[in-house]
């Protein structure tokens, strides 16, 4: 197994992943027009992907956005789009996957990484590390 960040040349393996995600959490899957705009915020750097990899097919995949806050005044990551496929749970993809994103914001100088998280699934986070608990996450979307 390879645990590592998404290259752009890679971008295009990711499609099915994310559209199983966002399908498994029952969102509308991506248009061709919101891939290229996630093309481009990967390329600017925006986000960031890490998959896992095994025997060439990526079964495990999640995001981290950057952010700056005032929380800590220090950037920190948003983590997003967190999806292992379903034969592959129960392994421990999971830790393995949080615990290479996690060093990977050690060594960009971000020491915080929130997630957002419905109430089936905190006691998962706080097993992967996520327990510092900053009270709800709620969102403005302007559509």
């Amino acid at each position: 197994m390879i645990i590592d960040r998404l290259s752009l040349k890679d971008f295009e393996k990711i499609k099915p992943l994310l559209n199983d995600y966002k399908s498994s959490i029952k969102e509308d899957q991506l248009t061709a027009e919101q891939f290229r705009e996630l093309k481009n915020a990967i390329k600017n750097e925006k986000i960031t992907f890490y998959n896992a990899v095994i025997k060439d097919e990526i079964v495990a995949m999640c995001s981290i956005s950057t952010a700056f806050s005032t929380y800590n005044c220090q950037a920190l990551g948003i983590f997003e789009d967190f999806y292992i496929k379903p034969s592959y749970r129960g392994k421990g993809l999971a830790t393995k996957l949080t615990d290479f994103v996690f060093g990977d914001m050690k060594k960009r100088n971000i020491e915080t990484v929130w997630v957002g998280c419905a109430d089936v699934d905190v006691n998962m986070y706080k097993h992967l590390g996520f327990n510092l608990v900053l009270g709800n996450l709620l969102a403005w979307c302007s559509s």
